[in-house]
């Protein structure tokens, strides 16, 4: 089978666990194909990156399946973030941090787990992903 090397960047802004956790099984995907991946973390899926926070927040989509997401996690089918997350970046990943959305949820740099590689803007985010196919979660 034939792949496509170009790099992958995805920008998670969703905080509800099912997508965050859908957004991670395409990073995987595609590190294992051998494809960069580049991850850019605002708004409400910042807390899945501050070190000790809570990980299994749904939104009102994902209440109406609050039951089988956590049956499924009991079971070991679906993974913690932070275990992914730390699986992405043993292969490679990047993780980005926006700061605007540091600053209005008053997040400091320190906070966050020792994975993020960087802070930055959306638009330095957007010009080292400028390449890349992206992806909006």
């Amino acid at each position: 089978m034939e792949t496509d090397t170009k790099g992958l960047s995805i920008i998670f802004h969703s905080g509800s666990y099912d997508r965050v956790f859908h957004g991670f099984s395409l990073v995987l995907v595609a590190l294992a194909l051998g494809r960069d991946t580049k991850c850019f973390f605002t708004y409400w899926s910042l807390p899945y990156l501050i070190k000790g926070k809570s990980e299994f927040q749904l939104d009102v989509e994902g209440q109406s399946h609050k039951k089988l997401l956590e049956d499924h996690m009991k079971k070991g089918h679906m993974q913690e973030i932070s275990k992914l997350l730390l699986e992405a970046k043993t292969l490679g990943a990047k993780f980005y941090v926006c700061t605007n959305s540091m600053g209005l949820l008053n997040i400091a740099r320190d906070e966050l787990v020792n994975e993020v590689d960087k802070s930055m803007g959306l638009t330095t985010f957007l010009v080292e992903a400028s390449q890349d196919q992206l992806l909006f979660i």
